[in-house]
C-alpha cells in the first residue's frame, strides 16, 4: 500500500538574528581577546626582565651574610683592642648540654713538685696554695679560692655515703677537696649540683685548677667540664667553658686559659659524666680542690 503524505508539510522558515545577543557574543569575544593581550604583554615584560628574581636572591644573600657577620662580632665581643684578652667560648653552648667530649681542648699543665711524689689512690690534697697578698710572676696578683680557701660554694650538697657528696683533708685551705657525684650521662648535667668558685676580681685574669690525687670514686673526672662567668655567681650563658681529663692529671696545676673579669669571676664545675661501666656503678666523683687567679688590672 503506497505511503500517504499530507498535503500541509513543513516549509523551512528563517529567522533574523537578535541583535542583542550578537552584540553580547561580540563583547564576549573582545574581552577574551583583551585578557590574551595582557598575559602576552606580562610574559614578553617578564622575558625582557630576566635579571630581576635573581637580583633579589642575590641581595637576600648578601643579606644574610652582613647578619650573619653582626651576629658573629658580637657574640665575640667586638673587635677592640682588648679582645685579645677575653677567653672565648670554646664551643656552642647549650644549657645542660654538651658538643663531644674531644671538641673542649684542655690547655698544658705545670706539675706540682710538691704533690708529684704521691700516689693516685691517694686521697690528699697538698697543694702550697697561693696567698691572697702573693705576687705572680709580671706583676700579676694571685687570689686562690677553693674548700677552705674562702670563695667557694657547693650547691646541691646531699650525703649517701660514697654515692653522694664526699669531703677530704682537714678542712684547711690546701689539703682539702670535694668529690661530687656525677650526673650519670657523659653529655647531661645534672642542673641542681655543681660546685662554684668565685673571685671578687678586676682586669684579665689567667685560672689554673689543681687536680687533687685520688682514685675514680675521689678524682675521677674523664674529663671534667667548667663553665666560666664574668659576674658573681652563674646563670645565662657562659663566656667560656673548658676541659680537664682529671684522671690524667692527678697532682698537677692545669692551665685554663686568660679571661676578662669586669668585677667578678666565677668558675663552675658541671656534673655530666659516666659513673658506671659495663660491670655496674663505678661511683666515679669529680673532683673540687683549689682553683688560682693570677690577674692583672
Amino acid at each position: 500500500m503506497p505511503t500517504e503524505f499530507d498535503d500541509d508539510r513543513p516549509t523551512e522558515r528563517l529567522f533574523a538574528p537578535d541583535p542583542a545577543l550578537m552584540e553580547a557574543a561580540r563583547a564576549r569575544g573582545r574581552a577574551r581577546w583583551a585578557a590574551a593581550g595582557e598575559a602576552k604583554a606580562q610574559e614578553q615584560q617578564q622575558a625582557e626582565n630576566p635579571l630581576k628574581p635573581r637580583a633579589a636572591a642575590i641581595a637576600a644573600f648578601v643579606a644574610l651574610l652582613v647578619l650573619g657577620g653582626i651576629a658573629i662580632a658580637t657574640f665575640n665581643g667586638g673587635s677592640g683592642g682588648d679582645s685579645t684578652d677575653v677567653a672565648q667560648p670554646s664551643h656552642s653552648y647549650v644549657p645542660g648540654l654538651i658538643t663531644p667530649q674531644e671538641d673542649l681542648p684542655e690547655e698544658p699543665s705545670s706539675e706540682n713538685p710538691a704533690t708529684t711524689s704521691s700516689t693516685p689512690n691517694s686521697t690528699q690534697a697538698a697543694i702550697p696554695p697561693a696567698g691572697d697578698t702573693g705576687r705572680a710572676p709580671g706583676g700579676a696578683r694571685t687570689f686562690t679560692t677553693g674548700p677552705g680557701c674562702g670563695g667557694y660554694t657547693n650547691v646541691g650538697l646531699y650525703r649517701d655515703g660514697k654515692k653522694g657528696w664526699v669531703d677530704h683533708g682537714d678542712g684547711k685551705c690546701g689539703s682539702s677537696f670535694v668529690s661530687i657525684p656525677m650526673s650519670g650521662d657523659a653529655r647531661k648535667d645534672d642542673t641542681s649540683a655543681y660546685a662554684q668558685w668565685t673571685f671578687a676580681v678586676t682586669g684579665s685574669c689567667e685560672l689554673s685548677v689543681f687536680i687533687p690525687n685520688g682514685g675514680v670514686e675521689e678524682v675521677g673526672g674523664n674529663p671534667t667540664v667548667y663553665s666560666v662567668f664574668d659576674r658573681n655567681g652563674v646563670g645565662g650563658t657562659p663566656m667560656a667553658s673548658f676541659a680537664i681529663k682529671q684522671v690524667d692529671k692527678r697532682g698537677q696545676w692545669v692551665a685554663a686559659g686568660k679571661f676578662k673579669a669586669s668585677g667578678n669571676l666565677t668558675v663552675q664545675l658541671l656534673t655530666r659524666g659516666q659513673d658506671w661501666d659495663g660491670s655496674g656503678p663505678t661511683y666515679a666523683h669529680h673532683a673540687a680542690g683549689a682553683v688560682k687567679a693570677d690577674c692583672t688590672a
